[in-house]
């Protein structure tokens, strides 16, 4: 499936209804086994063996979304993080997308606002270029070790990190510690 056509269901389905649409209990459940698999520090990830279970689960996110039924602003924040844990830059850009419709659904919370900086951070990292609010770690040098990825440190200030709910870089570079 193209992401123009998981973008046209994405329309259909934020132009079905005024009232605000009851969260998806599936998509809900998809998004509990993605945190199950990545329950513990990212060092004990095993990747090899959750790859499978989350290429299933973005088939599925894409099913419900070419049916129109991601409604909620709770459906768009798990789909994107169904896409967040993708593997292509294509995956990281509809995660982006959906959980900035999150946000704009629900611009009270401070849930989307970080996964959206979370997402534009791994985009750009995928892409081979810093990121910008210092949400994403790499493999260190050291096996089995983490660092903060490169961070282009004149995009964002630190209280606009702040604002967005994600960690000022100093807190990202401690916790790179705390990971390993």
């Amino acid at each position: 499936m193209k992401l123009s056509v998981l973008c046209l269901a994405l329309i259909i389905s934020t132009s079905a209804k005024a009232e605000a649409p009851e969260p998806s209990s599936t998509l809900r459940a998809i998004a509990a086994a993605d945190a199950r698999d990545r329950d513990g520090p990212p060092s004990t990830l095993d990747a090899p063996k959750i790859a499978p279970r989350d290429a299933e689960r973005r088939r599925l996110v894409k099913e419900i979304m070419s049916r129109g039924e991601v409604r909620a602003a709770e459906d768009f924040f798990n789909a994107a993080l169904i896409f967040q844990h993708g593997e292509t830059p294509d995956d990281f850009r509809l995660a982006y997308a959906l959980v900035t419709i999150a946000s704009a659904m629900t611009p009270d919370r401070i849930g989307p606002k970080a996964a959206a900086c979370s997402a534009w951070d791994r985009l750009l990292v995928s892409l081979g270029r810093p990121q910008w609010y210092g949400t994403q770690f790499i493999p260190s040098k050291v096996p089995g070790k983490f660092e903060l990825a490169p961070v282009d440190e004149t995009a964002v200030t630190d209280e606009e990190r702040k604002s967005r709910g994600v960690p000022i870089l100093q807190e990202s570079r401690e916790n790179a510690a705390r990971f390993n």
